[in-house]
């Protein structure tokens, strides 16, 4: 498994780059689709989660920076221009 996640607000990642707990900083629930969820942790490393849904199915892709905290508010506030991807092409 490339990440667990422990409760709503958390997300760990047991290796990589990205590797570590994260908290969720930001969310972005007001559209239905897509929704968007900050993750940071301790080294200033954060994760964008981009959920969509369509037809019943959920779709989870993901924008990432390492160690750059001063960039998240920029990137949380241009989160719908990101460019994003599976779990498995950061985590894995």
């Amino acid at each position: 498994m490339a990440f667990e996640l422990t409760d709503f607000n958390r997300l760990y990642v047991p290796k990589g780059e990205f590797r570590g707990l994260f908290n969720v900083t930001r969310s972005d629930e007001v559209n239905s689709s897509p929704r968007y969820y900050a993750f940071y942790n301790e080294a200033g490393s954060y994760i964008i989660q981009q959920l969509t849904t369509s037809s019943g199915l959920a779709i989870y892709k993901y924008y990432a920076k390492a160690g750059q905290p001063a960039q998240m508010s920029t990137d949380f506030t241009n989160r719908a221009s990101l460019t994003y991807v599976e779990y498995y092409q950061l985590f894995i």
